[in-house]
């Protein structure tokens, strides 16, 4: 019987790394859905609670999503997905009002993530994502999300917050600006973004009573933040005088810290799979909780590859024939994930 089991599961995961198919799992049992539309497929066939994974490949998104789901993907990092290919959704994902806990990591978003405006989504949850359009998290604060987390991923867009409360930022890179945000946490994060595309000033972050900790800002031209009463307390900065914004309580920063002894390996102001965000000297930029600044530091520090927390799969072979005894060399190796 345990032999009959462990062939099972491995019958199962080759065919989703070799088949590619999506995998939707509920109470009442496992179904698969092959192709382009397998994602929207299987997002019809959920009920609120259920898990999708999907592999790796692209995906045409189901636009809006109004059930709280778990979705898992491959990854998108290029070098963690040789097996399986990193999964990519193709198009925007928008969040309704009954998506509540709403939790996706491994994926590669072509578009944008948004929440419908003024729809209360709670404890969404983002990790080990890349996101290429932008966020937005639209409303006035009268149906407000609340718990909001980002980790751990990757957003070349803009990001407007405008209807977030009680946000978690933590460990990502961004190549846009962050607007509208009020009462969020910003923690061991790099801001990428540079310089002015106008003679306008640009800000890095606008909004009010947010906490900033233990960030890296590459800003060497126009102003970090514009908004009152931010708390800004050990973040790097290439500039000797940051612009804070108006009455910041600010403790600990490192100002003037030149941008190219910063990272070991990074250059420009774009995201690049082949940087290396490690610190040069992580043991001189110490953050509030003794931590080194920027990614990998504080309490979610940045996994290498973003790979997601399902099992990973690290070796995928599978001979083209048998050999002369009929046998079948198969070599697969899965990696479980402790977060």
């Amino acid at each position: 019987m345990k032999k009959l089991i462990l062939f099972s599961v491995f019958t199962v995961l080759i065919v989703n790394v070799y088949a590619q198919k999506v995998a939707l799992h509920s109470i009442s049992g496992v179904q698969h859905f092959n192709g382009y539309s397998g994602f929207s497929e299987a997002y019809s066939a959920a009920v609120s609670g259920d898990t999708i994974y999907l592999p790796g490949g692209g995906f045409s998104s189901p636009g809006t999503i109004d059930k709280q789901l778990l979705i898992y993907g491959a990854g998108h990092y290029p070098d963690s997905t040789a097996v399986t290919s990193k999964t990519i959704i193709n198009g925007s994902i928008n969040l309704s009002e009954n998506a509540d806990g709403f939790h996706i990591e491994g994926v590669d978003i072509t578009g944008n993530f948004t929440a419908s405006n003024n729809h209360a989504v709670d404890y969404i949850k983002i990790k080990y994502c890349r996101i290429q359009g932008s966020i937005s998290i639209a409303g006035d604060q009268s149906n407000p999300v609340m718990n909001m987390m980002l980790a751990n991923s990757v957003v070349a867009g803009n990001i407007s917050l405008s209807n977030a409360q009680n946000a978690g930022i933590f460990n990502s890179l961004f190549n846009g600006e962050i607007s509208n945000t009020y009462g969020n946490l910003f923690q061991n994060n790099i801001f990428l973004l540079n310089n002015r595309s106008s003679t306008v000033y640009r800000y890095t972050l606008i909004g009010n009573n947010n906490i900033l900790e233990n960030n890296i800002f590459l800003r060497t031209q126009d102003r970090e933040i514009s908004g009152y009463s931010n708390t800004v307390k050990n973040n790097i900065s290439p500039k000797t005088s940051p612009f804070w914004g108006t009455t910041p309580i600010e403790s600990g920063n490192y100002n003037e810290v030149p941008v190219e002894v910063i990272f070991v390996s990074q250059e420009g102001n774009l995201f690049d799979y082949t940087h290396d965000y490690h610190l040069q000297s992580p043991e001189t930029y110490l953050g509030v909780d003794g931590t080194e600044v920027g990614i990998y530091g504080g309490p979610h520090p940045y996994k290498e590859g973003a790979v997601p927390s399902n099992p990973h799969f690290v070796i995928g072979n599978i001979a083209s024939q048998s050999d002369a005894d009929g046998k079948l060399t198969i070599e697969i190796k899965v990696t479980a994930q402790d977060r």
